[in-house]
C-alpha cells in the first residue's frame, strides 16, 4: 500500500515504516512511478519515498511529465533549480528527523541528489546518481557547500568523468560504474552503513 506524505512535493511511500528512508527522484518528464523498479527492490528493507517534482511540463494541452529545473543537466537555470532544492530540503527534513536518508535519482533527479548532499551532508547516508552529473558551475551556486568526506556515492552512466573527478577531489567514497540496474542499486543501498 502506498501512503502519501505531507509535503510541498507530492510523495508516495511504500516499504517498512521503520526502515531507513530512501528518497527516489525522477528524471525530466518523469513521474514518481519512474523509479518503481528500484522502489520494489528496496521495499522489503527500507522506507521508500517516491517523489514527483513540483513543476509540470505541458505539450498540446497534455501533461508531458514533471521536472526539477530548466536547462541542461550541467547548467541548471538558477531560479528553478533553487526552488527544487528548497522543496527537496523541506521534504528531507520532514522525513528524516534524526535519521539520515539515501537519495537515489536518475538524470535531473541525480543532479538534485548530488547537489543536496553537498548542501546537507549531515542528513544524507548515501547518494545513487544514475546519469546525473554535478552542475558545471558548482562553486558559483549561491549556497554553502559542505564537506562530503567519506560520503558513499554510487555514480553510474556515461560522460560523468568530470563529476567523478570532483567527487574524488571532495573525498567522497565513490563507486563509479558504466551502468546500474535496479537490483544493483538496491544491493548497493542495502550495504550502506
Amino acid at each position: 500500500m502506498s501512503v502519501r506524505e505531507k509535503s510541498a512535493l507530492l510523495t508516495w511511500t511504500t516499504g517498512r515504516p521503520e526502515g531507513r528512508p530512501v528518497i527516489l527522484l525522477h528524471d525530466r518528464f518523469g513521474d514518481h512511478e519512474a523509479n518503481d523498479g528500484l522502489g520494489a527492490e528496496l521495499a522489503a528493507s527500507h522506507r521508500v519515498v517516491s517523489v514527483r517534482a513540483a513543476r509540470t511540463q505541458m505539450e498540446n494541452g497534455f501533461i508531458k511529465g514533471y521536472y526539477w529545473f530548466l536547462g541542461d543537466l550541467q547548467h541548471p537555470e538558477l531560479s528553478t533549480f533553487g526552488d527544487g532544492l528548497s522543496h527537496l530540503e523541506r521534504l528531507l527534513v520532514s522525513l528524516t528527523g534524526e535519521r539520515k536518508a539515501v537519495l537515489a535519482g536518475t538524470g535531473q533527479g541525480g543532479v538534485m541528489a548530488l547537489t543536496m548532499a553537498m548542501i546537507w551532508p549531515g542528513r544524507v547516508a548515501g547518494i545513487a546518481s544514475i546519469g546525473g552529473p554535478l552542475p558545471a558551475d558548482l562553486e558559483g551556486l549561491p549556497v554553502e557547500l559542505l564537506p562530503i568526506t567519506g560520503l558513499p556515492i554510487l555514480l553510474a552512466g556515461p560522460d560523468l568523468a568530470d563529476t567523478a573527478a570532483e567527487l574524488r577531489q571532495r573525498e567522497a567514497r565513490l563507486d563509479q560504474r558504466d551502468s546500474a540496474t535496479p537490483a544493483e542499486i538496491g544491493d548497493w543501498v542495502r550495504r550502506l552503513p
